[in-house]
């Protein structure tokens, strides 16, 4: 992967006081969030209205979303090379926690034992660390704890969404609840209503036969 040379201002203020580190995250979060924006409304109108001319934009906003996003994971290693800063907003311990969520798989395994530590300590919430360890499970090929996670694969007319298998499926719902997470049949209902596609929870669907669905769906 090509190296990021951040500009010397940047790696400054990652290196400031909190004051400024907060300003920073707080750049940060506006451009994690403002490119998803624009990635959601694309994929929306490709997937859901069928607008098959919004496919090349759409590709390009996915491109600009990955450059951000390795850009934004520089800062935050930069802002945690000496460990995590006290005294920060709480909106800049969700940011640092949301770039490693974004971020690569190798990231992500780097910074679960953080992420795991900050949420226990009350900086970030318990739900934001179930996220990021069914996502770290989900990039190893392994079940998933908390049900957060859903592949889709297909085409723009027939996309398909699958809940990533679980664990332990008859303790879903109180795991869920134990870190804050809705039920899953509500979760799954949010989801439809988004993007107007009725996710599918299979409890007794293993990886390996998921993975295959995947894989002949990629050839067809």
């Amino acid at each position: 992967m090509k190296q990021l040379l951040l500009p010397l201002s940047i790696l400054l203020m990652a290196c400031g006081s909190t004051e400024s580190t907060d300003q920073l995250l707080r750049q940060v979060w506006t451009n994690d969030q403002s490119i998803r924006q624009q990635m959601l409304a694309l994929s929306k109108a490709v997937t859901s209205e069928g607008r098959a001319d919004f496919v090349d934009s759409l590709i390009v906003t996915v491109d600009e979303m990955e450059r951000i996003d390795s850009e934004n994971m520089a800062i935050v290693d930069s802002i945690l090379q000496r460990g995590l800063p006290q005294r920060l907003t709480a909106e800049s311990y969700k940011t640092i926690w949301i770039v490693i969520d974004h971020s690569s798989l190798e990231k992500q395994v780097q910074y679960l034992p953080l992420i795991e530590q900050m949420a226990h300590n009350g900086k970030i919430g318990l739900d934001e660390y179930a996220l990021l360890y069914d996502r770290v499970a989900l990039g190893q090929n392994r079940m998933q704890r908390y049900g957060s996670q859903i592949v889709q694969f297909g085409t723009s007319e027939k996309l398909q969404l699958y809940v990533w298998p679980i664990d332990n499926p008859s303790q879903l719902d109180s795991l869920r609840a134990s870190v804050g997470l809705k039920p899953l049949a509500e979760y799954l209902q949010q989801i439809k209503e988004e993007m107007d596609i009725e996710p599918t929870y299979d409890p007794a669907l293993t990886i390996e036969e998921l993975n295959i669905m995947r894989d002949k769906s990629s050839r067809e």
